[in-house]
């Protein structure tokens, strides 16, 4: 009787949400935008960037926006299943976070950028790799966790805020507390896919994809530093 049960339930889940799906568009877009970063660095993009994100709170802004804001428009266009309107918010999204890694690849030596880049594909797609087991192996909620990474952003932006005016060592600590929000979203958007929480597999994997990509970003400097320090 539980196995008729258990294929009950397999069968619901199934038809509610297709991970590889959504696996394979996350996978797609996070693709794209280290691509769209390398080729960024060697482009005015890459300036750009620097302009933008050289003052904390001008930077701070310009993320909100871009990725903040693709974030919410992607999101109302697949609420009223306006795919334009969505891919608008995705466009939006690669924008901000190639405006930001370009930047950071920029400041690197050309023959570092690729090996860079490399480095954080592994660290970040192993880190991932270990939240999806962590989420699939256990019955925990996680469902408090995106509240977490809301609380974790403001803690860093206030900590980056304060470090800003009065003590830069604040500043890395507010980048800690950022790389924590983004490892805490991405636990609870992978729990979501889980959990079935957004009926659409192209939400799941834009919340995956963004929460993966802050990841990426943090690793990526800290690679770059280590890089930078051996190639010295």
């Amino acid at each position: 009787m539980s196995s008729v049960h258990s294929s009950k339930q397999a069968e619901q889940y199934a038809s509610t949400v297709d991970i590889s799906k959504v696996a394979g568009i996350a996978t797609a877009l996070v693709a794209v935008n280290i691509l769209l970063m390398l080729v960024g660095s060697y482009t005015p993009l890459a300036d750009l960037g620097l302009v933008l994100f050289s003052n904390y709170f001008v930077g701070i802004g310009t993320f909100a926006v871009t990725i903040g804001g693709g974030f919410w428009v992607s999101n109302t266009g697949i609420a009223k299943g306006n795919m334009p309107i969505a891919g608008a918010g995705v466009t939006l999204i690669q924008v901000g976070y190639t405006l930001l890694g370009s930047a950071i690849l920029v400041m690197a030596p050309s023959a570092l950028r690729v090996p860079a880049l490399a480095v954080t594909t592994v660290i970040t797609g192993l880190l991932t790799a270990g939240i999806v087991v962590v989420v699939f192996r256990t019955d925990r909620s996680f469902a408090r966790w995106q509240t977490y990474s809301k609380g974790l952003f403001i803690a860093g932006f206030a900590a980056g805020a304060v470090g800003f005016f009065i003590n830069p060592m604040l500043m890395i600590f507010a980048s800690v507390l950022f790389f924590l929000g983004f490892v805490t979203d991405l636990t609870y958007e992978i729990w979501a896919v889980k959990e079935s929480r957004y009926a659409s597999p192209i939400r799941n994997a834009i919340g995956i994809y963004v929460a993966v990509m802050g990841v990426f970003i943090h690793i990526l400097r800290l690679v770059l530093y280590v890089l930078s320090m051996l190639d010295n």
